[in-house]
């Protein structure tokens, strides 16, 4: 009954892994590069395996050898890095995610949850982009991750493999300095005291937030829900439906840590038509989720957000590389 997280020591995959070892479960962790301090807990109750998902062999090898019967393909190239090298992107996200979906097949796998994204929306957004809200990404990442949505869609009804994916809204939580973030900078900057210079935002730039708790819970439910209730399949999850700005989460922010200041100096890639676009969007609506599986946020607010946020920094350090 061993479950397998691919980018199982990423920043999602390892939240996810806590919280399946914590329940008891049998958990198998594939990914490029082991970031040992973030399962530094619970690294003698998981299996781990390095390998690439780009790699046919090593995917098909960790599925077969463990007796995998459920995935949870949370590795990928993130946005600002597929910008700069397309084709590690490609191999990584596309080629990567085949792989799993015909390891899957294959070998009996049960149930596959793909982590997707909001960057599979895109070009002519609307104000509040839905479940139904037409994809027409302008990313690199963006196009990636849709071709996986649809893929999985083509397996679940040509092969009956059990697919759902959700679309993760922009991740929050310590130490996320990975490039193209913007507020989790800002948030631990002001809860350690210390300036902060925004080189990914800009006072108008605009988030929905998820906490990284929430979106492993979320990995989580959506797997576990009886399949009868999953109709849409590609689901929007959010934290914080409502987008806030730059702007709007520096006065926040300022109210509760006196002295704290932001310095705008945006970068040129962070500037460029496939962040820009997603400027229009002031709801990212996760309702589908809240009725066909009973999603809930736990961190709802940007205050509770910036609690958990603190809390977690002075709880686990060595997990966030804060140590």
């Amino acid at each position: 009954m061993t479950k397998l997280i691919t980018g199982g020591t990423g920043y999602i995959g390892a939240e996810l892994a806590h919280l399946l070892v914590d329940q008891g479960q049998e958990v198998v962790l594939f990914d490029i590069a082991i970031n040992r301090h973030r399962i530094h807990d619970i690294e003698s109750k998981v299996s781990i395996v390095q390998g690439d998902l780009g790699n046919w062999a090593e995917v098909l090898n960790v599925v077969k050898d463990n007796n995998i019967i459920e995935i949870y393909h949370l590795g990928s190239m993130l946005t600002y890095m597929s910008e700069l090298n397309p084709w590690a992107s490609f191999r990584s996200n596309v080629i990567g995610t085949y792989n799993v979906l015909e390891a899957a097949r294959l070998f009996g796998v049960q149930k596959v949850m793909f982590a997707s994204t909001l960057g599979t929306f895109g070009l002519e957004m609307d104000e509040v982009i839905t479940d139904r809200s037409l994809q027409r990404p302008v990313s690199m990442y963006g196009c990636g991750k849709l071709y996986g949505e649809g893929l999985g869609r083509f397996y679940r009804n040509k092969f009956g493999l059990d697919f759902r994916s959700v679309r993760f809204a922009h991740m929050i939580g310590p130490n996320v300095r990975s490039p193209g973030h913007w507020a989790p900078p800002m948030i631990q900057d002001a809860i350690l005291g210390k300036s902060n210079e925004c080189i990914y935002g800009t006072p108008e730039s605009t988030v929905s937030m998820i906490y990284v708790r929430d979106a492993a819970r979320a990995a989580y439910m959506l797997l576990q829900a009886t399949e009868e209730n999953i109709k849409m399949g590609n689901y929007n999850v959010t934290g914080i439906p409502a987008v806030i700005s730059g702007k709007e989460l520096e006065t926040t922010l300022k109210a509760r840590y006196l002295g704290f200041s932001v310095t705008y100096r945006p970068d040129a890639l962070s500037q460029r038509g496939s962040y820009k676009a997603w400027g229009v969007m002031k709801v990212f609506d996760d309702s589908y989720a809240r009725k066909e599986w009973g999603w809930q946020p736990l961190y709802d607010t940007a205050e509770g957000i910036i609690d958990i946020f603190a809390g977690d920094m002075r709880t686990y350090p060595e997990r966030y590389g804060l140590a």
